[in-house]
């Protein structure tokens, strides 16, 4: 559901220490926290809950992934003549620089992606855990409103500007994808320069 060590140990009530010693198995759980975790574990996807099935992640940009090919404009048929080629030096500076901004906005962008599919699951766990049915007992269910109280100002202070965000990433996987198509036209036309 996306939700941090932290935020779980707020849940339940324990430090965040507590929690990382009960997940790495060094901790037994007491069974007074049993009836907490019932409630978060119902919402879980099958086979580990009966919440609704996880949805698939979203594709991210695979800076391995081969470069296009370049259309058949940009290279022609064959080598350059002499006298319409451009200066090789020139274009191999270019195709270097373009390489390195490939490089370091596809690591920009992978990051980001990252970043908004974390914050999307953590979205999608909240909405669960607001339509859930919740604790019974009125002191565990003014326990449970308070803490989803704080699970959604943690959201909304760890993404203050979704729509900027988003706007932001698929700016810059335009970029991204632009620098990919123009590397890939580079790399052809300079293969295809006299002396190459």
């Amino acid at each position: 559901m996306g939700l941090s060590t932290r935020q779980l140990a707020r849940y339940l009530g324990v430090s965040t220490g507590f929690v990382s010693h009960v997940e790495a198995g060094r901790k037994g759980l007491p069974p007074a926290l049993a009836p907490r975790l019932l409630v978060l574990s119902r919402l879980l996807p099958a086979p580990l809950g009966q919440g609704p099935p996880a949805p698939p992640d979203p594709a991210a940009y695979d800076p391995l992934a081969p470069l296009p090919t370049p259309e058949p404009a940009l290279t022609g048929d064959g080598p350059v003549p002499a006298d319409a080629a451009p200066a090789a030096e020139p274009l191999r500076h270019r195709l270097r620089d373009c390489r390195l901004q490939l490089l370091t906005q596809g690591q920009r962008l992978t990051q980001l992606q990252a970043r908004a599919a974390a914050l999307a699951l953590r979205r999608r766990g909240l909405a669960q855990l607001q339509a859930a049915t919740g604790p019974t007992e009125p002191t565990e269910a003014a326990r449970y409103a308070r803490w989803l109280g704080e699970l959604s100002t943690d959201l909304a202070r760890d993404a203050p500007d979704p729509a900027g965000a988003t706007a932001a990433r698929l700016l810059l996987a335009a970029r991204v994808a632009g620098l990919r198509a123009e590397v890939a036209a580079l790399e052809a036309l300079s293969t295809a320069l006299p002396g190459s």
